[in-house]
Formats: structure tokens, sequence, C-alpha cells
């Protein structure tokens, strides 16, 4: 029986910078054009679109990274485990602190919501029964991350325990030796990653969310949370060369080079239709899921194959980090969302509070994440 691969140090490092980038990223939103959160000041001043453009950027790619990163270890874990002690920790790790959050967390950010936009007055234990209770709202606020990898992945184990019974045989999915994708393979993936994401925004355009989740963005998760699947079963990772990371490194440099061309000839720029892009029946859409399309599959390559050269290796304070992402993760929100309202009554530049939030916010949230992890009940979940 194949065992669950040891910590892989430049895959935990990975982590550790996308869950910084999520931080980061609500924290633009909260300040720059585009986005839903909970709090923002849409301010209408130009230079706060380069907050757009860095959340746009990151939107590309880096939640995808997440699914394909979770969704490597999954066969494994599964093997080993089997399918019930499988299921049961899944639902320990990711499902507890879900429930934690539509019960607690999300209620209060609402609550938190409520106070700024319209004014509430009322106590939150009020709020909480005439507003979340009465309308049954279930708040996962960033955790829809959490909910979307639980349904991936017990589909994915439904999907083995089918196949293992049809072909009678727990032999499946073995480690095989492939190489990595040749670029013209990598470029078709692109290119249906692309058409399947412009269809699906025909209907769905960015923006457009149920619940929380963005159905305009289920393709790149989708389609990346296969990659870390095959990436586990061809050995993939460990394959990327120099080569192949300096070629899609510079397709990605000229990617985010061309945004602002894209967005200038889209007639999308500060003060036009914007909306354009999001979805529809316009090549603007097209173009724009294309532009996504590539950095989705450019910034992996160049990432793990950075990471994996460089970073494979953790210090005391990467180690902390590391060991405190998932509860920075979880709790953040309660952190920027409160901070940034307590900013609103001031008149310094967005930029400013935008630096302010985050250089304050981040390291913030990783630290009570730690004190969280001392807790020897929550250790065993965070």
């Amino acid at each position: 029986m194949e065992s669950i691969p040891k910590r892989i140090l430049y895959i935990d490092n990975i982590r550790t910078m996308l869950i910084g980038m999520v931080i980061l990223v609500h924290v633009s939103v909260t300040y720059g054009p585009v986005g839903l959160w909970y709090y923002y000041e849409r301010s209408g001043i130009a230079s706060t679109y380069i907050l757009g453009f860095f959340s746009s950027f990151c939107q590309a790619f880096f939640i995808g990274i997440l699914f394909m990163i979770s969704a490597y270890f999954i066969l494994p874990s599964y093997r080993k485990k089997g399918p019930g002690h499988f299921i049961n920790g899944r639902l320990k790790r990711l499902g507890v602190p879900l429930l934690f959050y539509i019960i607690f967390i999300g209620p209060l950010l609402l609550y938190i919501h409520k106070i700024s936009v319209t004014g509430e007055r009322s106590g939150f234990f009020t709020f909480y029964k005439n507003v979340i209770i009465k309308n049954v709202i279930l708040e996962t606020g960033p955790l829809w991350f959490i909910q979307v990898l639980l349904l991936f992945t017990f589909t994915f184990a439904l999907m083995l325990e089918i196949i293992k019974r049809i072909k009678k045989t727990g032999n499946i999915w073995q480690k095989r030796n492939l190489d990595f994708p040749e670029n013209y393979k990598l470029w078709i993936f692109i290119l249906v990653l692309s058409t399947v994401t412009f269809l699906i925004r025909l209907k769905w355009p960015i923006g457009t969310a149920m619940g929380n989740l963005q159905i305009s963005f289920s393709p790149q998760y989708i389609f990346m949370f296969a990659a870390g699947i095959f990436a586990y079963k061809y050995n993939w990772l460990e394959k990327i060369n120099r080569q192949k990371a300096l070629f899609w490194s510079l397709i990605s440099l000229i990617s985010v080079l061309a945004w602002p061309v894209i967005i200038f000839y889209s007639k999308a720029f500060p003060g036009a239709d914007i909306t354009i892009l999001a979805g529809g029946l316009h090549w603007q859409a097209f173009l724009y899921g294309l532009w996504e399309s590539i950095l989705c599959v450019g910034m992996p390559i160049t990432i793990i194959y950075f990471f994996r050269e460089k970073l494979d290796y953790q210090n005391r304070f990467l180690r902390f980090l590391s060991d405190s992402s998932y509860a920075a993760f979880l709790i953040h929100p309660l952190i920027i969302v409160p901070f940034s309202f307590y900013l609103s009554a001031s008149d310094l530049h967005p930029l400013i509070k935008f630096f302010i939030v985050a250089c304050t916010g981040i390291p913030l949230s990783f630290m009570v994440g730690i004190l969280l992890k001392r807790n020897p009940y929550l250790k065993k979940i965070l």
C-alpha cells in the first residue's frame, strides 16, 4: 500500500504564500474598484485601479493552485486510510471549521457589514435571531473554498469507489512515469479552459454569485483540481525543468504587461463599462478569459519550480508561518474587516489604508492562528 507523502516543504511554503495572498486580495477588494467582500470603500480614485489589477491578477491563478495542491495529496491519503477514515478525517479537518464559520464568524461579519452600510443599531443577538435564523442564512465567506473542496473531494472519492467496484480491483490510479506535458498540450489546455470559461460566463458573468460561490471561476477550479490528481499520479511537480519554467514565466510576464492593453482596447478603463470583460457574447470577455487561463497555467509552473529549487526548506520563521497558515485563513476576516471599518472615518488615501490594513492584518492573522493551534483540541483540526 502506498504511503502518504511526507511533508513536502516547498509545497508547504507555497501554501503559506497563497494564504497570505488570499488575505491581501481581500484587503485590496476593500479599497479597490472591484470585488465582493464584507466591507469595502469604493472611492472612484483612479490610482486605486492598481488594486483592481492586483485582484484580477491573483484571481487568475492563486485559488486554482490551492485546489491543485489540495488534490495532489488526496489519492495517497485515500489509499492509506480507506474510504471511511478518509471521509471522517476530511469532515473533521474541513467540515468542523466550515460549520463554526457558518454558525458564528459569518453572522458576526454580516452584522458588522449591516452596521457599516445601514447604520444598524440593534444588538448582535437580535440581528442573529431576526436575520440569520429567520432567513436561514448560511454565510461561508472565504470558506466557500472549503465548501467546494469538500464537494470535489467526496465526488472524487465516490468515483474511485465506483471504478474500483467495476474493475473489481483496488489497484487503480497507480503512480506511473509520464513526462510533464509538452507546451503544445498546455496551450490546448489553456484554449479548452478559456472556451469553457467563456461559455459559463454567458450565463454567470464575473460578479454573479450563488451564495458565496462565483460560478464564473468554476472551470478553473475543476480543471486545476483534476490537474493536481494527475500531477500526483505522474509525479509532474518534480518534472518541471528550468527550460519549461523560464518559458512559462516569460509567457506570464508578457500576459501581465498585456493587462492594461487589454483593458484599454476593451474600453474597460476607469469610467467605462468594465462589465464587458465579465461575461456575455463579447470578444472582450473571451479575451479576458484567455488571459486568465494563460496565467492559470503559467504562474503555477513558475511558482512550483522556483519554490522547489530555492525554498525547499523551512527555518523557524517559515515553519511558524506554515503551521499557522490554515488557522490564519479561517480567522483573517475577523481581523481585517473590523480594522477596515475602524479606519473608515479617516480621510487617508485608500492606498494608504490598504497598506496599513495589509501590514497589520496579515501578520496578526498568522499570530492569532498560531495561538489557536496551541490549544490541544484545536490543534487536531487546524
